[in-house]
C-alpha cells in the first residue's frame, strides 16, 4: 500500500479512537460530545471570542457552531452576548458551571495524555506535533484556499 493512502487511512482512525477516548473522558461532566469539551477549552482560554472565530478554530460551519453554543448555554456551560459595538457578533464565555466541569476534566486528560504518550520520547512527541500541523496546512489550503 502506498505510504501516503497508509497515513490518510492512520489518520482517520486516530480520529475515531480519539473520539471514543473522549466520550468516556466526559462521561458522567453532562457533556454530551468531545466537541462541548473542546469548544470549552477554547472558550475557556479566548474570554469573548465569537462564534465566527470558533467556528473557524474548529472547522464547524456558523449555523452548527450557533446550534452548539445554544446547546451548551441550556445546559449552563456558556453565555453569549451581542458585541456592543458590533451588533452582528455574539461572543462567548464559560461560566462558573463550565469552569468546574473543565477541572473536573483535567486529571482525566492528565492520566489518558500519559497512558497514550508513554511509548514516544519528548523528541518525538514534538516532531508529531509539528508534522501533524504541516499536514493540517495543507489539507487547509486544499479545503479552503487559505492556511
Amino acid at each position: 500500500m502506498d505510504g501516503k493512502v497508509s497515513i490518510i487511512l492512520s489518520v482517520l482512525r486516530l480520529s475515531a479512537l480519539i473520539n471514543r477516548m473522549g466520550l468516556k473522558l466526559v462521561e458522567g461532566t453532562g457533556l454530551s460530545s468531545v466537541q462541548q469539551w473542546q469548544l470549552l477549552g477554547i472558550i475557556s482560554r479566548n474570554e469573548g471570542i465569537t462564534l465566527s472565530k470558533l467556528s473557524e478554530e474548529t472547522l464547524v460551519t456558523k449555523q452548527n457552531m450557533t446550534g452548539l453554543i445554544e446547546r451548551m448555554g441550556k445546559g449552563g456551560w456558556v453565555t453569549t452576548w451581542s458585541d456592543p459595538t458590533d451588533k452582528r457578533l455574539t461572543r462567548v464565555r464559560i461560566t462558573e458551571k463550565g469552569k468546574v466541569t473543565l477541572e473536573m476534566m483535567q486529571p482525566r486528560t492528565h492520566q489518558s495524555n500519559e497512558v497514550t504518550f508513554q511509548d514516544f520520547r519528548e523528541d518525538e512527541l514534538e516532531m508529531m506535533d509539528e508534522m501533524l500541523e504541516r499536514l493540517s496546512r495543507s489539507l487547509r489550503v486544499q479545503v479552503d484556499g487559505r492556511e
